[in-house]
């Protein structure tokens, strides 16, 4: 899906209902030009890994593309890794929605 975030779209966020985080790659927040907030935890991946982080985007509102009226506020966690999506939506993201897709 398609999100609006201070007036540039962000294509190509995933939603995975199993993830505990939302995630947005570093290579990807230095493109929309974005700050971290504050330093964050690393995280852990499927396979136990470490995974970097960076630290974390506070308080961002974001809209659907398809639904601009529909905003959500949001913290999103940016690891070091390659940018293989624009963002990982979280289950705390789907909850926020309020709604289906």
């Amino acid at each position: 899906m398609s999100l609006n975030i201070h007036d540039k779209i962000l294509n190509n966020a995933m939603f995975d209902s199993r993830a505990s985080h939302d995630l947005m790659p570093k290579s990807v927040m230095e493109k929309l030009d974005f700050d971290i907030t504050r330093p964050y935890k690393d995280l852990f991946s499927f396979d136990s890994s470490q995974v970097k982080c960076l630290g974390l985007i506070k308080d961002l509102c974001v809209s659907l593309v398809q639904y601009p009226t529909k905003t959500i506020l949001m913290d999103i966690v940016v690891p070091d890794i390659p940018p293989k999506y624009g963002m990982l939506l979280s289950r705390s993201w789907g909850a926020k929605l309020q709604g289906s897709l």
